[in-house]
């Protein structure tokens, strides 16, 4: 299933404690080719063990490649809530900005396919995740259960 939707930013969207929420820096969305900083566009896909749904496509204006900071912000408040960035590169300024909003950046070479990615994370979350896969994995559960406590404290529930 294919549905993509407008989304202002990826923390509007619900947060899936089985899947992960997955952006690719890329100009077409098959290929990552895109250094994050400069961007045109992200594609957001929710990844579980045996789905991958594109969510949302948002488009970025270019900017030249400079050491201007401003051209991260918008990038980084539509990426907020994402669990990883596939990008070309990625400088360290924006490394630290995106650990710190719980996203982890990860650069890969050569344009790989956004297909062949996806599988990939598949196969780990199917199989053994590598370490700083589980990091995240252990982390969305934490999230997950911390909201579900306090949705029944809402709810006024008692032992």
């Amino acid at each position: 299933m294919n549905m993509m939707s407008s989304v202002s930013r990826v923390a509007d969207l619900p947060a899936p404690a089985d899947a992960l929420l997955v952006a690719f820096a890329s100009g077409d969305g098959d290929m990552v080719d895109q250094h994050f900083g400069s961007a045109s566009a992200f594609y957001l896909y929710e990844v579980s063990t045996d789905n991958a749904v594109l969510l949302a496509r948002q488009a970025f204006g270019t900017e030249k490649k400079d050491c201007n900071e401003d051209k991260l912000k918008p990038r980084l408040a539509w990426l907020a809530g994402a669990d990883i960035v596939y990008c070309g590169s990625v400088g360290g300024s924006a490394t630290r900005q995106l650990v710190a909003l719980g996203i982890n950046p990860i650069q890969v070479k050569g344009g790989p396919d956004v297909e062949e990615l996806i599988e990939g994370l598949q196969r780990q979350l199917n199989g053994s995740p590598e370490f700083w896969l589980a990091n995240i994995l252990k982390q969305k559960q934490k999230t997950s259960a911390a909201a579900r406590f306090d949705a029944m404290d809402e709810e006024g529930w008692e032992e």
